[in-house]
């Protein structure tokens, strides 16, 4: 199934987190000091415009639930969205993105019982997640979490997404062994990523080659992931078993709801104040006072332009089809633009493509 076909209304709950892992903006002191929570009216707006197919014409028929904390921790705003969602189309999929790390007991069984797919972000053993992903007090909660994982799983689907660190980038064979070891049939990984700064002479500040190692990992994996079962996926792979003109759902766009007000659609753009690269993603507004959400029609022109057949780069790969300009949240992130390739990622890509199928439509909606 290519990523553009799953239709998904996200609702980015909170910035509030109960981790502090360390390679996440939104852990800092002063981001924790002052949490932002959604305004419940603009994310039901939100829900109802998606579904009713406003003002893009593609209609959600999933709810998502992400954050740039952790949604779990504003249950009561889940709960709500979730009851006006199935009010308005009672057989919704939903979907929920954890750290797994659950408020309680009980919210954990309404989790289980209620959501169609939940993913967790997890990234390996404790000895890796718990340097990576400790609590707000430095401990480790991985097995905790591994623990909610395994109550989840026993009444739904789940999933694994894991940011792949020098401890796992070149050992993503073991990876999968070790969660389907726990029961996990679903695992989506990718690589920490930062901003790419090239220099007069082209050099790079920021080491590119992690890029082939990843992929070569990943290939190797991939054999292993086969053999066991498991759904193995990254960014790079969504649309190879489906050919496409549209990268990701945030070409249609579809919408995120975010914790300030602002409507965006990629995981990488939070905040109507993000960074310069990301504000591309940020096409809609909420209107407290008239409780309806402005959107900009020049921004969603400019997001649905940015097909395959408009990107000279890209438009003659032989592996176009199967990309389409690959993830578009981290080409803008790492050149600052909508339309210049990285040629490392784009290296990367046709590697797994060469080693992995191509057009089997196997994978499922399960993807993030």
């Amino acid at each position: 199934m290519k990523h553009c076909d799953k239709r998904a209304v996200t609702v980015n709950v909170t910035s509030r987190c109960n981790l502090r892992c360390t390679y996440c903006m939104a852990s800092s002191p002063d981001e924790q000091a002052n949490p932002l929570v959604v305004d419940r009216d603009f994310a039901l707006a939100g829900i109802r415009d998606s579904i009713a197919g406003h003002p893009t014409g593609f209609k959600a028929d999933r709810l998502r639930f992400f954050s740039p904390g952790e949604p779990t921790q504003d249950m009561d705003t889940i709960i709500a969205c979730v009851a006006y969602a199935r009010s308005l189309l009672p057989d919704i999929t939903l979907e929920l993105q954890t750290n797994g790390v659950f408020p309680s007991p009980e919210a954990r069984d309404w989790i289980a019982d209620t959501f169609d797919v939940v993913w967790f972000s997890l990234d390996g053993p404790a000895s890796v997640n718990d340097a990576y992903r400790p609590g707000w007090d430095g401990l480790g909660r991985t097995r905790e979490a591994e623990a909610n994982l395994a109550a989840v799983m026993a009444k739904t689907r789940v999933g694994v997404r894991s940011t792949l660190v020098e401890e796992t980038l070149d050992s993503q064979d073991s990876l999968v062994a070790y969660y389907h070891g726990l029961g996990v049939r679903h695992l989506c990984v990718n690589p920490l990523i930062r901003p790419i700064r090239r220099n007069d002479h082209g050099a790079t500040d920021v080491n590119l080659s992690s890029q082939m190692r990843f992929a070569k990992g990943f290939v190797a994996a991939y054999a292993v992931a086969e053999r066991l079962g498991v759904e193995f996926m990254n960014s790079m792979t969504f649309n190879f078993d489906e050919k496409t003109s549209v990268s990701c759902r945030s070409c249609l766009p579809m919408p995120q709801m975010n914790p300030d007000g602002s409507v965006s659609s990629c995981d990488m753009a939070m905040f109507a104040d993000t960074k310069e690269e990301l504000r591309h993603f940020i096409y809609g507004q909420w209107d407290p006072d008239s409780k309806t959400i402005r959107y900009d029609q020049d921004k969603i022109a400019r997001l649905q332009n940015h097909r395959l057949e408009n990107l000279p780069k890209c438009k003659t790969c032989p592996i176009g089809p199967y990309c389409a300009g690959g993830c578009i949240g981290r080409r803008a992130y790492q050149t600052g633009t909508l339309e210049d390739p990285l040629p490392e990622i784009c290296a990367a890509t046709i590697y797994l493509a060469k080693h992995l199928p191509l057009g089997r439509e196997r994978i499922t909606s399960t993807h993030p």
